[in-house]
């Protein structure tokens, strides 16, 4: 009777750390219904996660619940909302939100959910004992650089002309203070990221180019990530990413004119055969700036944009690629499943659908 009872205690024991092991992780997940969101949510929740996106977008939560996530509405700068909405002891936080507008009658907005929310963010995920905390930051963080970027580059970015780059790194060190009193956080340093579920990134370059309405591509040159690849290298980075590090995720560089060529050969569109002047770029971009103020609405090419497409802004992912396991993926793959996507949501000439 006793061999019999210690091996029913023994098997007890041993089925108790099995549940335990096995205990369902939760991730609080700020702009999860956006582009790179939905990735990282997908992945997520395939993987067994409990998910909790935190996003002031109301009409992605129909698209959150789909995807087996819980949507809970509320504001990054709104300090009491977001440590209410965030569990106590979450497992991780995934702090997705911000604004990547280049328009300067933005930047006010911008500056607040970049850098106010962000502060908000890491506060609350002190306040209730977060386990890990991945701030989703940008090469923009890094500034502009004549050379490839890598993790060991000086940060230009509080010099630079644009209000994201500066906002990008005023958010990061946000983090590294938040990481001084304690917080476990990793930072990652996307590129320019590329794929599906973009809505209004750079997929607004696809109808552009079918409408005929792209007036030139400027002569810079940038590196390109998939965001698959980017969303997994999120969750590689709760799991074994180094606290206080930084990851750039890159992988494909290319010119903005080979990037809008590939564009118009998925569309069979005719494009240009050769890059505008950086100072003509210019000139069109304070020339859609001014009519801005008219219309109140950011146009399409802005003196910032004019900037940061004319700059060549490449980097190198070989830390990710060696700590993280994150993998490179084409361009033209990258592009292919953007229009794909495209295709099928009615975003583009549907005719194109076979």
């Amino acid at each position: 009777m006793g061999n019999g009872h210690d091996r029913d205690t023994a098997f007890a024991t041993e089925s108790t750390c099995r549940l335990a092991s096995a205990a369902v992780k939760t991730a609080f997940v700020t702009g999860g219904a956006g582009f790179l969101g939905l990735n990282l949510v997908e992945l997520l929740v395939e993987a067994g996660w409990r998910v909790l996106v935190f996003d002031r977008a109301s009409p992605g939560a129909d698209c959150v619940e789909a995807r087996g996530a819980q949507f809970l509405h509320g504001d990054i700068t709104d300090a009491e909302c977001c440590a209410d909405a965030m569990p106590e002891h979450v497992d991780a936080v995934f702090h997705l939100a911000g604004n990547t507008s280049h328009w300067k009658l933005g930047d006010a907005l911008q500056t607040r959910v970049n850098v106010e929310g962000t502060r908000t963010v890491v506060s609350a995920a002190l306040q209730r004992g977060a386990g890990r905390f991945i701030h989703t930051s940008s090469i923009a963080a890094y500034g502009f650089h004549s050379g490839r970027i890598t993790e060991e580059t000086r940060s230009s970015a509080l010099q630079a002309p644009l209000n994201y780059f500066r906002t990008k790194r005023l958010a990061e060190l946000e983090v590294e203070r938040g990481i001084q009193l304690g917080l476990d956080a990793v930072i990652l340093n996307p590129a320019n990221i590329v794929g599906r579920y973009d809505r209004f990134g750079w997929s607004r370059l696809f109808r552009l180019v079918e409408r005929g309405r792209l007036p030139g591509v400027p002569p810079g040159r940038a590196s390109f990530c998939h965001v698959r690849e980017v969303a997994r290298a999120h969750v590689a980075a709760f799991e074994r990413g180094r606290t206080g590090r930084h990851y750039l995720l890159g992988g494909a560089d290319a010119s903005w004119l080979e990037f809008v060529r590939k564009i118009g050969l998925l569309l069979s569109k005719p494009t240009a055969n050769r890059p505008i002047p950086a100072p003509l770029s210019r000139a069109l971009g304070r020339l859609s700036f001014w009519l801005s103020l008219l219309t109140r609405r950011e146009p399409e090419l802005t003196p910032e944009k004019a900037i940061l497409l004319s700059s060549d802004l490449v980097c190198s992912s070989q830390r990710a690629e060696s700590e993280l396991g994150y993998t490179c993926i084409p361009l033209a793959a990258m592009l292919e499943e953007c229009h794909g996507w495209l295709l099928r949501e009615a975003l583009l000439d549907t005719s194109q659908l076979e």
